[in-house]
Parts: C-alpha cells; sequence; structure tokens
C-alpha cells in the first residue's frame, strides 16, 4: 500500500515546500498555465482603453498616424516586447546557457591551479 501523495491532495499542507511558495503553488496547475494569456491581454486592453480615455499630451513620431495619436501605443508597444521577449527566451537559453560541468563538479578545489594559500598550503607573503 502507498501512502498518498500529498502535493495532489492538498498543495498547501506539502511538506517539502517553503512557507512562502505555498501561496503560489495554485500558479502549476495546468488550467492556470493554459488560461495565463488572457491575464497579459486583459492588461492590453485596460492599458488601451486609458490610453484612449487620457491621450499623451506630447506623443513621439511613430505613436501617430498622419495626424492622430494611436490610442493606447504604449500598451501595444508593452505588449509586443513582452511577447518578444517570453518567444526569445529559448533561443537566449540556447545562447547564454552553460554545460552542466561549467563550473566544475563541486567539491574542494585543485591546489595545483589555486593560488589560494588556504588550498596550496603555501604561506602567503604581505
Amino acid at each position: 500500500m502507498t501512502t498518498p501523495n500529498t502535493h495532489l491532495d492538498d498543495p498547501h499542507h506539502a511538506d517539502d515546500v517553503h512557507p512562502a511558495a505555498k501561496p503560489f503553488l495554485f500558479l502549476g496547475d495546468t488550467k492556470v498555465k493554459r488560461n495565463f494569456i488572457w491575464f497579459p491581454l486583459g492588461g492590453l486592453i485596460i492599458a488601451s482603453i486609458l490610453g484612449v480615455i487620457h491621450p499623451q499630451k506630447h506623443p513621439a513620431p511613430f505613436e501617430m498616424i498622419g495626424d492622430w495619436p494611436i490610442p493606447g501605443s504604449w500598451a501595444i508597444f508593452g505588449f509586443l516586447a513582452y511577447s518578444f521577449i517570453v518567444f526569445m527566451a529559448p533561443v537566449l537559453f540556447r545562447l547564454l546557457a552553460k554545460p552542466e560541468n561549467y563550473y566544475g563538479e563541486g567539491g574542494l578545489p585543485d591546489p595545483a591551479i589555486s593560488t589560494d594559500p588556504d588550498v596550496t598550503g603555501v604561506p602567503h607573503h604581505d
């Protein structure tokens, strides 16, 4: 007989989860992950409405169509920048990631290549 998995039964009482992380465990739910796009899209709509109600006093030239400002242009630019960063994350990860053994295998430093007197055993002269 197996013991019940506390993560699946009640994630807020899981033993191996930090107490500060427990309120955010709902973010791992599949339903939340699938529907998360509505949050930034809703922010875009709200910011666009606010841009129509309170237009910028001096919009930039790229925020204009002829003599008319684009309502909510900063919301649109922000959403596009957010989307670009999200879609570029895998590419950036491949470009910037280091191999698993990049920092060595851990443990004690190698005395053959270390300059630290505590590691090499050679006293440091000031």
